[in-house]
């Protein structure tokens, strides 16, 4: 309710500034770019997997949004690949020293409401800075694990399906809230048309695992902890404007 609040206050005030201010625009724009992803494992997982490594992805959507000199309020959708390579320590099973090692690759849409800020550094170029949360919708991924032993040949390897959603098989939630943090540069083609440049870091702000599936699966009576998404995308995109008001 909070954030409904603070979203129906913001588009308020730029709609009555939009109609009393100069230089305001609507717009709409399409980017794309690659990512980088990985998991941030708490508690028991940490020790578990103390090593998690980033996995290259891709991203790409549209956005729309309103500037209101030189502030913006932007939301859209986006195609983000996500997920992570992680692995144990050596460890001790039936007088055998094994290695695990996993690679999980998950796919979301991504929904974010930011607000932020752009400022002109003369002539045509510009920085920015955009904040605010996103949601973060999964549609399916598939996660590679790999098992080998000390002194065989032999590799035991399994392949899953991840499953989004709230029953008792699903791994992770169907919908998992984050926060956006984007600075970047952009640059005037004309008066209706920009370029930008985004470095974008999506913060996963809770456990993404399903509680029902962590409530029915042995593994986590044991092993305690949360597993949340940590991306950084680098997108390129373009922004077509419609102008709002009269310029004096």
């Amino acid at each position: 309710m909070k954030l409904s609040a603070f979203i129906l206050t913001l588009l308020c005030l730029f709609s009555f500034t939009a109609v009393n201010a100069q230089h305001n625009s609507f717009y709409i724009g399409a980017n794309g770019g690659v990512n980088l992803s990985k998991f941030k494992f708490t508690e028991d997982l940490s020790e578990l997997y103390p090593a998690s490594d980033a996995i290259f992805g891709l991203n790409g959507g549209v956005a729309l949004g309103f500037e209101v000199q030189g502030f913006t309020l932007s939301t859209g959708i986006q195609y983000v690949q996500k997920g992570s390579d992680y692995q144990t320590n050596n460890f001790e099973e039936e007088g055998s020293t094994g290695f695990f090692s996993a690679r999980e690759r998950l796919h979301y849409l991504s929904i974010p409401i930011l607000v932020g800020y752009r400022h002109h550094m003369g002539g045509r170029a510009g920085l920015s800075i955009a904040m605010g949360p996103s949601i973060n919708i999964g549609l399916g991924g598939k996660i590679d694990e790999q098992t080998e032993y000390f002194g065989s040949d032999e590799v035991d390897a399994e392949n899953y399906v991840v499953g989004f959603g709230n029953s008792v098989n699903d791994d992770y939630k169907s919908t998992q809230a984050g926060f956006q943090i984007s600075p970047g540069l952009f640059f005037v083609i004309n008066e209706r048309s920009k370029l930008t440049f985004n470095v974008t870091w999506d913060i996963g702000l809770s456990d993404s695992y399903n509680p029902r599936y962590k409530n029915a699966n042995d593994f986590f009576d044991t092993t305690k902890g949360n597993q949340t998404n940590r991306t950084t995308m680098f997108s390129l995109g373009y922004e077509h404007h419609f102008l709002i008001g009269d310029r004096y």
